[in-house]
Protein backbone atom coordinates (compact mmCIF):
# COMPACT_ATOMS: atom_id res chain seq x y z
CA UNK A 1 0.00 0.00 0.00
CA UNK A 2 1.32 3.44 -0.99
CA UNK A 3 2.02 5.70 2.01
CA UNK A 4 -0.09 8.81 2.37
CA UNK A 5 1.48 12.25 2.20
CA UNK A 6 1.49 14.91 4.89
CA UNK A 7 2.44 18.51 4.24
CA UNK A 8 4.34 19.67 7.32
CA UNK A 9 3.93 23.44 7.38
CA UNK A 10 6.11 25.97 9.18
CA UNK A 11 6.38 29.58 8.02
CA UNK A 12 10.17 29.47 8.29
CA UNK A 13 11.85 26.20 7.33
CA UNK A 14 13.27 25.07 9.64
CA UNK A 15 14.88 26.77 12.67
CA UNK A 16 17.96 25.02 14.03
CA UNK A 17 16.33 24.71 17.44
CA UNK A 18 13.31 22.76 16.11
CA UNK A 19 14.85 19.33 15.78
CA UNK A 20 11.70 17.91 17.40
CA UNK A 21 9.69 18.68 14.24
CA UNK A 22 12.23 17.02 11.97
CA UNK A 23 12.61 14.01 14.28
CA UNK A 24 8.86 13.44 14.22
CA UNK A 25 8.79 13.74 10.42
CA UNK A 26 11.68 11.32 10.02
CA UNK A 27 9.88 8.73 12.17
CA UNK A 28 6.70 8.66 10.08
CA UNK A 29 6.12 5.28 8.44
CA UNK A 30 2.58 5.34 7.02
CA UNK A 31 2.91 8.90 5.73
CA UNK A 32 5.55 10.52 3.56
CA UNK A 33 6.51 13.99 4.82
CA UNK A 34 6.64 17.03 2.55
CA UNK A 35 7.76 20.37 4.00
CA UNK A 36 6.13 23.66 3.08
CA UNK A 37 6.33 27.25 4.27
CA UNK A 38 6.92 30.89 3.47
CA UNK A 39 10.67 30.57 2.99
CA UNK A 40 13.77 28.55 3.80
CA UNK A 41 16.11 30.02 6.38
CA UNK A 42 19.76 30.66 5.60
CA UNK A 43 20.79 28.68 8.69
CA UNK A 44 18.45 25.73 8.72
CA UNK A 45 18.08 22.11 9.64
CA UNK A 46 18.91 19.73 6.82
CA UNK A 47 15.56 18.66 5.36
CA UNK A 48 17.02 16.24 2.83
CA UNK A 49 15.82 13.87 1.47
CA UNK A 50 12.34 15.39 1.89
CA UNK A 51 10.71 17.59 -0.74
CA UNK A 52 10.39 21.27 0.22
CA UNK A 53 8.01 23.85 -1.29
CA UNK A 54 7.91 27.53 -0.35
CA UNK A 55 6.04 30.71 -1.24
CA UNK A 56 9.29 32.55 -2.00
CA UNK A 57 12.73 31.46 -3.13
CA UNK A 58 14.96 34.38 -2.08
CA UNK A 59 15.14 37.62 -0.11
CA UNK A 60 14.66 39.87 -3.13
CA UNK A 61 12.03 42.65 -2.89
CA UNK A 62 9.72 40.78 -5.27
CA UNK A 63 9.92 37.58 -3.22
CA UNK A 64 9.26 39.46 0.01
CA UNK A 65 6.14 40.94 -1.60
CA UNK A 66 5.01 37.40 -2.45
CA UNK A 67 5.20 36.48 1.24
CA UNK A 68 3.28 39.57 2.32
CA UNK A 69 0.57 38.92 -0.27
CA UNK A 70 0.27 35.30 0.83
CA UNK A 71 -0.06 36.23 4.49
CA UNK A 72 -2.70 38.82 3.68
CA UNK A 73 -4.74 36.93 1.08
CA UNK A 74 -3.60 33.29 1.01
CA UNK A 75 -2.78 33.83 -2.67
CA UNK A 76 0.25 31.85 -3.94
CA UNK A 77 -0.44 30.35 -7.36
CA UNK A 78 2.94 28.70 -7.84
CA UNK A 79 2.86 27.09 -4.40
CA UNK A 80 -0.64 25.74 -5.03
CA UNK A 81 0.43 24.23 -8.33
CA UNK A 82 3.42 22.55 -6.72
CA UNK A 83 1.24 21.13 -3.95
CA UNK A 84 -1.32 19.85 -6.44
CA UNK A 85 1.42 17.83 -8.14
CA UNK A 86 2.57 16.48 -4.77
CA UNK A 87 -1.00 15.55 -3.79
CA UNK A 88 -0.79 15.61 0.04
CA UNK A 89 -3.61 14.01 2.03
CA UNK A 90 -3.38 16.18 5.15
CA UNK A 91 -1.64 19.37 6.31
CA UNK A 92 0.09 19.41 9.69
CA UNK A 93 1.05 22.92 10.80
CA UNK A 94 3.30 23.53 13.79
CA UNK A 95 2.20 26.49 15.92
CA UNK A 96 -1.21 28.14 15.57
CA UNK A 97 0.38 31.24 14.01
CA UNK A 98 1.72 29.15 11.13
CA UNK A 99 -1.56 27.25 10.87
CA UNK A 100 -3.40 30.49 10.12
CA UNK A 101 -0.99 31.14 7.26
CA UNK A 102 -1.56 27.60 5.96
CA UNK A 103 -5.36 27.78 6.40
CA UNK A 104 -6.09 29.17 2.89
CA UNK A 105 -3.95 26.39 1.39
CA UNK A 106 -5.95 23.74 3.23
CA UNK A 107 -9.20 25.34 2.10
CA UNK A 108 -8.18 25.68 -1.56
CA UNK A 109 -6.78 22.14 -1.69
CA UNK A 110 -9.75 20.76 0.31
CA UNK A 111 -7.51 19.06 2.85
CA UNK A 112 -7.90 18.44 6.59
CA UNK A 113 -5.69 20.61 8.78
CA UNK A 114 -3.95 19.35 11.93
CA UNK A 115 -2.24 21.89 14.21
CA UNK A 116 0.34 21.33 16.95
CA UNK A 117 0.28 23.95 19.72
CA UNK A 118 3.68 24.25 21.39
CA UNK A 119 3.11 26.97 24.00
CA UNK A 120 4.04 30.33 22.49
CA UNK A 121 0.84 30.34 20.46
CA UNK A 122 -1.41 30.03 23.53
CA UNK A 123 0.63 31.82 26.21
CA UNK A 124 1.41 35.23 24.63
CA UNK A 125 -1.02 38.13 24.76
CA UNK A 126 -2.63 39.80 21.73
CA UNK A 127 -0.35 42.84 22.02
CA UNK A 128 2.55 40.54 21.11
CA UNK A 129 0.71 39.10 18.11
CA UNK A 130 0.05 42.58 16.66
CA UNK A 131 3.78 43.21 16.09
CA UNK A 132 4.48 41.09 12.99
CA UNK A 133 2.73 40.24 9.74
CA UNK A 134 2.73 36.51 10.49
CA UNK A 135 1.11 36.93 13.89
CA UNK A 136 -1.35 39.54 12.61
CA UNK A 137 -2.53 36.89 10.14
CA UNK A 138 -3.17 34.68 13.15
CA UNK A 139 -5.36 37.32 14.79
CA UNK A 140 -7.35 37.81 11.58
CA UNK A 141 -8.00 34.12 10.97
CA UNK A 142 -7.99 32.66 14.47
CA UNK A 143 -11.72 31.97 14.76
CA UNK A 144 -11.82 30.66 11.19
CA UNK A 145 -8.98 28.30 12.15
CA UNK A 146 -10.91 27.07 15.18
CA UNK A 147 -13.83 26.26 12.89
CA UNK A 148 -11.91 24.62 10.03
CA UNK A 149 -9.06 22.68 11.69
CA UNK A 150 -9.74 19.02 12.33
CA UNK A 151 -7.46 18.61 15.35
CA UNK A 152 -5.35 20.70 17.73
CA UNK A 153 -2.51 18.73 19.25
CA UNK A 154 -1.22 20.08 22.58
CA UNK A 155 2.31 19.09 23.63
CA UNK A 156 1.35 19.09 27.33
CA UNK A 157 -1.63 19.26 29.67
CA UNK A 158 -0.57 22.82 30.46
CA UNK A 159 -0.82 23.81 26.79
CA UNK A 160 -4.23 22.12 26.59
CA UNK A 161 -5.51 24.15 29.53
CA UNK A 162 -4.19 27.38 28.01
CA UNK A 163 -5.64 26.53 24.60
CA UNK A 164 -9.13 25.89 25.95
CA UNK A 165 -8.98 29.06 28.04
CA UNK A 166 -7.95 30.99 24.90
CA UNK A 167 -11.02 29.76 23.00
CA UNK A 168 -9.77 26.72 21.07
CA UNK A 169 -12.66 24.25 20.72
CA UNK A 170 -12.34 21.67 23.49
CA UNK A 171 -13.78 18.85 21.38
CA UNK A 172 -10.91 19.23 18.90
CA UNK A 173 -8.08 19.36 21.45
CA UNK A 174 -5.81 16.37 22.06
CA UNK A 175 -2.77 16.22 24.35
CA UNK A 176 0.04 14.28 22.74
CA UNK A 177 3.81 14.16 23.35
CA UNK A 178 6.10 14.33 20.32
CA UNK A 179 8.60 11.97 21.94
CA UNK A 180 12.34 11.49 21.72
CA UNK A 181 14.62 8.70 20.54
CA UNK A 182 15.20 5.94 23.08
CA UNK A 183 18.43 4.05 23.65
CA UNK A 184 18.09 0.30 23.12
CA UNK A 185 20.40 -0.56 26.00
CA UNK A 186 21.39 1.44 29.04
CA UNK A 187 24.93 2.71 28.66
CA UNK A 188 27.18 4.04 31.38
CA UNK A 189 28.99 7.10 30.10
CA UNK A 190 32.14 8.60 31.56
CA UNK A 191 30.81 11.82 33.01
CA UNK A 192 32.44 15.02 34.15
CA UNK A 193 31.10 15.23 37.71
CA UNK A 194 31.63 18.98 37.83
CA UNK A 195 29.85 19.90 34.59
CA UNK A 196 26.44 21.57 34.36
CA UNK A 197 24.97 21.72 30.85
CA UNK A 198 22.45 24.17 29.44
CA UNK A 199 20.91 23.58 26.00
CA UNK A 200 18.52 26.02 24.36
CA UNK A 201 17.97 29.28 22.58
CA UNK A 202 19.31 32.26 24.48
CA UNK A 203 15.99 34.01 24.94
CA UNK A 204 14.18 35.21 28.04
CA UNK A 205 11.90 32.25 28.67
CA UNK A 206 14.82 29.78 28.82
CA UNK A 207 16.00 31.43 32.04
CA UNK A 208 19.75 31.13 31.40
CA UNK A 209 20.38 34.31 33.40
CA UNK A 210 19.06 32.53 36.52
CA UNK A 211 21.39 29.62 35.91
CA UNK A 212 24.41 31.93 35.69
CA UNK A 213 23.42 33.46 39.04
CA UNK A 214 22.90 29.99 40.52
CA UNK A 215 26.34 28.85 39.30
CA UNK A 216 28.02 31.63 41.26
CA UNK A 217 26.50 30.05 44.40
CA UNK A 218 27.43 26.53 43.27
CA UNK A 219 31.05 27.56 42.78
CA UNK A 220 31.22 28.89 46.33
CA UNK A 221 30.68 25.28 47.49
CA UNK A 222 32.25 23.42 44.53
CA UNK A 223 34.94 25.72 43.06
CA UNK A 224 35.69 23.30 40.20
CA UNK A 225 32.08 23.36 38.94
CA UNK A 226 31.76 24.53 35.36
CA UNK A 227 28.91 25.55 33.11
CA UNK A 228 28.65 24.69 29.42
CA UNK A 229 26.02 26.59 27.41
CA UNK A 230 24.99 25.15 24.04
CA UNK A 231 22.77 27.49 22.07
CA UNK A 232 22.57 30.94 20.58
CA UNK A 233 20.15 33.81 20.48
CA UNK A 234 19.60 37.52 21.00
CA UNK A 235 20.64 37.47 24.68
CA UNK A 236 24.04 35.84 24.12
CA UNK A 237 26.19 38.97 24.55
CA UNK A 238 24.33 40.06 27.67
CA UNK A 239 24.64 36.56 29.15
CA UNK A 240 28.36 36.40 28.36
CA UNK A 241 28.86 39.73 30.14
CA UNK A 242 26.88 38.55 33.16
CA UNK A 243 28.85 35.31 33.30
CA UNK A 244 32.14 37.24 33.42
CA UNK A 245 30.84 39.28 36.36
CA UNK A 246 29.16 36.49 38.32
CA UNK A 247 31.17 33.31 38.00
CA UNK A 248 34.10 31.55 36.40
CA UNK A 249 34.62 28.63 34.04
CA UNK A 250 31.62 29.25 31.77
CA UNK A 251 31.82 28.13 28.13
CA UNK A 252 29.48 29.40 25.42
CA UNK A 253 29.48 26.91 22.55
CA UNK A 254 26.96 28.66 20.32
CA UNK A 255 24.55 26.54 18.34
CA UNK A 256 25.61 22.91 18.03
CA UNK A 257 24.29 20.09 15.81
CA UNK A 258 21.92 17.67 17.47
CA UNK A 259 24.49 14.85 17.42
CA UNK A 260 27.02 17.06 19.21
CA UNK A 261 24.46 18.07 21.84
CA UNK A 262 23.79 14.39 22.53
CA UNK A 263 27.50 13.85 23.21
CA UNK A 264 27.53 16.73 25.68
CA UNK A 265 24.49 15.18 27.38
CA UNK A 266 26.44 11.95 27.76
CA UNK A 267 29.34 13.80 29.43
CA UNK A 268 27.55 16.23 31.77
CA UNK A 269 26.55 15.61 35.38
CA UNK A 270 23.40 17.74 35.33
CA UNK A 271 21.22 19.45 32.73
CA UNK A 272 19.85 22.77 33.95
CA UNK A 273 16.62 23.99 32.32
CA UNK A 274 15.47 26.96 34.45
CA UNK A 275 12.66 28.08 32.14
CA UNK A 276 10.38 30.93 33.22
CA UNK A 277 7.49 32.91 31.78
CA UNK A 278 8.94 35.72 29.67
CA UNK A 279 7.84 39.34 30.02
CA UNK A 280 5.79 39.00 26.82
CA UNK A 281 3.93 36.00 28.27
CA UNK A 282 5.83 33.38 26.28
CA UNK A 283 6.28 30.15 28.23
CA UNK A 284 7.43 26.61 27.61
CA UNK A 285 4.87 24.09 26.47
CA UNK A 286 7.08 21.12 27.31
CA UNK A 287 10.86 21.37 26.78
CA UNK A 288 11.95 18.50 24.53
CA UNK A 289 15.55 18.96 25.65
CA UNK A 290 14.61 17.75 29.13
CA UNK A 291 13.24 14.51 27.68
CA UNK A 292 16.30 14.03 25.49
CA UNK A 293 18.60 14.51 28.47
CA UNK A 294 16.72 11.99 30.61
CA UNK A 295 16.78 9.48 27.76
CA UNK A 296 20.57 9.73 28.04
CA UNK A 297 20.41 9.17 31.80
CA UNK A 298 21.19 12.82 32.54
CA UNK A 299 19.27 14.25 35.54
CA UNK A 300 17.53 17.59 35.07
CA UNK A 301 17.19 20.53 37.44
CA UNK A 302 14.54 23.15 36.71
CA UNK A 303 12.06 25.58 38.17
CA UNK A 304 8.54 24.32 38.93
CA UNK A 305 7.05 26.04 35.90
CA UNK A 306 3.84 24.71 34.31
CA UNK A 307 4.63 22.59 31.28
CA UNK A 308 8.18 22.02 32.52
CA UNK A 309 7.03 19.82 35.39
CA UNK A 310 5.31 17.44 32.96
CA UNK A 311 8.69 16.53 31.46
CA UNK A 312 9.83 15.06 34.79
CA UNK A 313 8.76 11.96 36.74
CA UNK A 314 6.49 12.57 39.71
CA UNK A 315 9.19 11.73 42.25
CA UNK A 316 11.46 14.43 40.82
CA UNK A 317 8.89 17.19 40.81
CA UNK A 318 9.08 17.64 44.58
CA UNK A 319 12.73 18.69 44.22
CA UNK A 320 11.95 21.51 41.81
CA UNK A 321 12.52 25.03 43.08
CA UNK A 322 10.01 27.82 42.74
CA UNK A 323 10.25 29.92 39.61
CA UNK A 324 13.18 32.31 39.92
CA UNK A 325 14.46 30.79 43.21
CA UNK A 326 18.16 30.87 42.36
CA UNK A 327 19.29 29.70 45.80
CA UNK A 328 17.13 26.55 45.65
CA UNK A 329 18.27 25.88 42.06
CA UNK A 330 21.89 26.06 43.20
CA UNK A 331 21.21 23.74 46.14
CA UNK A 332 19.72 21.08 43.85
CA UNK A 333 22.70 21.30 41.48
CA UNK A 334 25.07 20.90 44.43
CA UNK A 335 23.07 17.93 45.73
CA UNK A 336 23.21 16.07 42.42
CA UNK A 337 26.91 16.86 42.03
CA UNK A 338 27.80 15.68 45.51
CA UNK A 339 25.44 12.79 46.29
CA UNK A 340 26.04 9.69 44.15
CA UNK A 341 22.92 7.90 45.34
CA UNK A 342 20.69 10.90 44.68
CA UNK A 343 22.22 11.29 41.22
CA UNK A 344 21.67 7.63 40.34
CA UNK A 345 18.07 7.64 41.56
CA UNK A 346 17.34 10.76 39.48
CA UNK A 347 19.07 9.27 36.44
CA UNK A 348 17.15 5.99 36.63
CA UNK A 349 13.78 7.66 37.30
CA UNK A 350 14.21 10.04 34.39
CA UNK A 351 15.14 7.28 31.97
CA UNK A 352 12.14 5.15 33.02
CA UNK A 353 9.73 8.06 32.74
CA UNK A 354 10.83 9.09 29.27
CA UNK A 355 10.76 5.51 28.04
CA UNK A 356 7.17 5.13 29.29
CA UNK A 357 5.76 8.46 28.11
CA UNK A 358 7.98 9.90 25.38
CA UNK A 359 8.95 7.05 23.07
CA UNK A 360 9.30 8.69 19.64
CA UNK A 361 8.30 5.60 17.64
CA UNK A 362 5.19 4.91 19.69
CA UNK A 363 4.12 8.56 19.82
CA UNK A 364 4.52 8.89 16.05
CA UNK A 365 2.41 5.77 15.47
CA UNK A 366 -0.34 7.37 17.56
CA UNK A 367 -0.02 10.55 15.51
CA UNK A 368 -0.39 8.60 12.26
CA UNK A 369 -3.52 6.96 13.67
CA UNK A 370 -4.99 10.44 14.14
CA UNK A 371 -3.95 11.48 10.62
CA UNK A 372 -5.92 8.54 9.26
CA UNK A 373 -8.91 9.36 11.46
CA UNK A 374 -9.11 13.03 10.41
CA UNK A 375 -8.65 12.17 6.71
CA UNK A 376 -11.47 9.60 6.87
CA UNK A 377 -13.73 11.98 8.78
CA UNK A 378 -12.98 14.90 6.47
CA UNK A 379 -13.90 12.94 3.34
CA UNK A 380 -16.69 10.95 4.97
Amino acid sequence: MEPGKVLIYRNELLPLSETFILSQANTLRRFQPLFGGLRRLSSTLNLAPHSVVTVSSSESPVEKIKRRVFLRTGYAVQLLRLLETQNPHVIHAHFAIDACAALPLAQKLRLPLVVTLHGYDVSCGEEVFRRWSTTRAYLRRREELWEYAALFICVSEYVQRRAIAAGFPEKKVWTHHIGVEQRGEQQDHIRDKKMVLFVGRLVGKKGCIHLIHAMSRVQEVIPEARLVIAGDGPLRKALESEAVLRCKNVTFLGHQPHTVVKRWMQQARVLAAPSVRDQNGDAEGLPTVMCEAQAEGLPVVAFATEGVTEALPQERRDSLSGTGDVAALAEEIIRLMSDEQAWQLASDAGRRYVRAHFDLNLQTQLLEDRYEEVIARFHG
